[in-house]
């Protein structure tokens, strides 16, 4: 991974009952994300130890490439929904990979 790569987690708690919807959703914004030029690696994860919560690890190759994919249709879509799907505020926290993650096991 370059240290221009931009790391985005992102977690997300279902409201009461919209668990499988969220779910869904996140998942349909994944895969779309993945015809994305700019998108590196987009995963949804099932946080265990917390059921209804989910955390997408997102790689782009530059905040460029970030900055485009919050345009998409697929995104704006989503952020719009959330209000009726997610408890709280999505959290997000963005970062840069460390000089010392280059070797093969520390990057994603």
């Amino acid at each position: 991974m370059s240290s221009e790569h931009l790391v985005v987690v992102a977690v997300a708690t279902a409201k009461a009952g919209q668990e499988a919807q969220l779910k869904d959703r996140l998942e349909g914004v994944a895969r779309a994300s993945w015809e994305e030029p700019g998108v590196v690696t987009y995963a949804v994860h099932d946080l265990i130890d917390r059921p209804g919560e989910f955390m997408m690890v997102e790689v782009y190759a530059s905040r460029e490439a970030f900055d485009a994919h919050l345009e998409t249709g697929h995104v704006k879509s989503l952020i719009a929904d959330l209000e009726n799907l997610v408890e709280g505020e999505l959290v997000v926290h963005q970062a840069l990979a460390a000089d010392f993650s280059s070797g093969s096991k520390g990057s994603l």
